[in-house]
């Protein structure tokens, strides 16, 4: 141990707060930690490191969580008319929606996806060659066990007739 001093209102601030935001920088903000710090204790200390895993995990969580709702409820925006705000409506964000389906099909829609087909396809050809070449394997193996067995076999006729 390196001799850092356990502080655990501190490090229960920073921990509450980073699984709030997800965020280090925050976290440290509100806890009132310099950011070396707290990476010192996770590079020190097990049990932080594993109570910050737990945290990040439920910051992940809840952007998941708001993500998926942006994108299938929608977030309330402004109408606005001749320059003033008359009204709110809750509008799915399409932009979230792509990037969902890119990240479930990135096969299909996301930005390597002629990549990822081109992949498919080429492993496609070579599993085709493969099992096109299996019978002629098989046929180069038996022939080699053959020829094998009849050189042990002239072997054996040459030892018995010495």
């Amino acid at each position: 141990m390196t001799g850092i001093k356990r502080c655990w209102r501190p490090q229960g601030r920073f921990l509450r707060e980073f699984a709030r935001t997800g965020s280090v920088s925050a976290a440290c903000r509100a806890a009132g930690l310099a950011r070396r710090t707290v990476y010192n204790w996770r590079d020190a200390d097990a049990d932080f490191r594993r109570r910050w895993a737990g945290a990040r995990e439920r910051g992940v969580g809840r952007l998941r969580d708001e993500i998926m709702e942006r994108a299938m409820i929608g977030a309330e925006v402004p109408v606005w008319h001749d320059g003033r705000i008359v009204d709110h409506v809750t509008e799915p964000d399409s932009c979230v929606l792509w990037k969902l389906l890119q990240a479930l099909h990135a096969e299909t829609y996301g930005p390597r996806a002629a990549e990822l087909r081109a992949k498919r396809e080429r492993n496609a050809e070579l599993a085709r060659r493969l099992d096109e070449a299996e019978p002629r394997v098989a046929a180069y193996e038996a022939r080699l066990q053959a020829e094998r067995d009849a050189a042990l076999k002239g072997q054996e006729k040459s030892h018995d007739a010495g």
